[in-house]
Formats: C-alpha cells, sequence, structure tokens
C-alpha cells in the first residue's frame, strides 16, 4: 500500500484518477466518492457493504487522534485525568470527522485492491 497516494487521494490502480470528487482530504464539504477512476476505469465500489471495514480504520485512526492529543496535553503539563484532555480530543476528532472518513475508506479500496484482482 503506498500511504503516499493514499494520501494524495490517487487512484489504487493507475495512482493518477482521483477517489473523490475533492482533492483535499481535508475539506469540510462531504465526501463524494467516484464509481469509478476517470483515467483507468478501476471500479471502486466493489459490493454493497464493501466499506463497511473501513468503519474499523476510521475508528483506530481516531484512536491514534486522541493518544497523540492526550499526548501533547500532557507535555504541556495537564493532569493525566482531566476534564479538559477529553474535550479537546473529541473536539480534534469531530473537526477530523471528514479526513478520517475519506481516509479510511482509501486505506481500505488500498488494502483489498490487490486481494479483490488476484
Amino acid at each position: 500500500m503506498s500511504l503516499i497516494h493514499a494520501l494524495q487521494n490517487k487512484c489504487p490502480k493507475c495512482h493518477k484518477g482521483q477517489v473523490f470528487n475533492t482533492k483535499n482530504l481535508l475539506s469540510f464539504r462531504p465526501a463524494a466518492m467516484q464509481e469509478n477512476c476517470p483515467h483507468c476505469h478501476y471500479n471502486f465500489s466493489k459490493e454493497p457493504g464493501f466499506y463497511w471495514g473501513a468503519m474499523y480504520v476510521s475508528y483506530g485512526l481516531a484512536t491514534l487522534e486522541m493518544a497523540v492529543v492526550y499526548a501533547i496535553c500532557m507535555t504541556l503539563g495537564a493532569n493525566a485525568v482531566d476534564v479538559k484532555n477529553l474535550v479537546v480530543s473529541i473536539l480534534v476528532v469531530l473537526i477530523l470527522f471528514q479526513f478520517n472518513f475519506r481516509m479510511a475508506r482509501l486505506i481500505w479500496l488500498y488494502l483489498f485492491t490487490n486481494v479483490i484482482e488476484s
């Protein structure tokens, strides 16, 4: 899996076409995924329910983000058990919701592209 291509929102097959309609993964606009790659016509929607597993990837991304925010709060001198840490962590995950949604789908698509084609 090429993390650089996933971060650039590129097709897992040709690495040229866009998977989502918006190029910027940090956009706050609702994510609209294309059906096929505009360059190589690779089908992004494999079967109904294919992206349900991306929820686990999204959960992992949110957990990682919360751990990083917690570590930063601890470095800045906050108490280990503090409501402020929780509030800041939740705000960061809510702000990065669209990024997590798109990135989780891209990672899931990249993970299973070669497995399905084999």
